[in-house]
């Protein structure tokens, strides 16, 4: 294999990084024929000015998200692929079912669709509100600290809950997913609520549209396989 220069190695961790969720610092050390320091090195440079950043176990990605964006940024972005995914779901209703409905803005869209008589719970304010406005739902708003940037309820009292209830199906929000490390979210107690809804329901389903799809997040709310369906909107 030829060698490369530092300038060449380092370009060309951002190619391979851009195409491939699974590159690790041992990997690309055996493919450039270096040290793991030198590539640590390297990738560190990277990750100082932003371009990358390291996760679990040496893994290296492009799109990390620490914080979730502000709902108002969210709720404008990416409509007509949120809307794809919902009209999926949407097919799963059927009438007199208890369903949960976790926060955000993708599954908050499946709220204006609802045309039959349900128990809807939800941790969302504002999917809530636009549920109450149908008079063939009843609505429960989950118990709990609202996180500012979202409008949802995540905490211990929403966890405790959660874990109080049984669910026909859930509807599941992700801030990024992946294949190799599942659907994953931007706090611990945020995944843990995710998952215990998810594991309470008879049907759990996952919406996400393809802008989270390899945008990596520090919590894991569950392997992709641990859900009963995951929809988006380029299956």
């Amino acid at each position: 294999m030829a060698r490369y220069s530092k300038n060449d190695r380092v370009n060309r961790i951002i190619e391979m990084v851009s195409k491939d969720d699974n590159v690790t610092i041992s990997y690309l050390a055996d493919y450039f024929s270096v040290s793991h320091m030198t590539i640590r090195r390297d990738v560190e440079e990277l990750q100082n000015n932003g371009v990358v950043k390291v996760i679990f176990g040496g893994q290296i990605v492009k799109n990390f998200i620490e914080n979730s964006p502000e709902y108002s940024n969210k709720s404008r972005e990416n409509t007509d692929y949120k809307k794809a995914v919902v009209l999926k779901a949407y097919k799963l209703l059927r009438p007199q079912q208890t369903v949960f409905m976790d926060g955000g803005t993708t599954v908050k869209q499946l709220s204006g669709l609802i045309d039959m008589p349900l128990t809807m719970l939800t941790n969302d304010i504002s999917t809530a509100a636009q549920l109450n406005e149908n008079e063939l739902i009843r609505v429960i708003l989950c118990p709990g600290e609202i996180a500012r940037e979202s409008l949802s309820a995540y905490s211990s009292e929403t966890l405790r809950f959660l874990s109080e209830h049984y669910f026909d199906i859930a509807f599941i929000g992700a801030d990024g997913f992946s294949k190799e490390n599942g659907a994953m979210t931007t706090s611990q107690v945020k995944a843990d609520c995710k998952w215990m809804a998810a594991n309470r329901a008879t049907q759990s389903v996952l919406l996400v549209d393809h802008s989270k799809k390899n945008v990596f997040c520090k919590y894991k709310v569950a392997d992709l396989e641990f859900f009963s369906e995951v929809i988006t909107d380029d299956d």
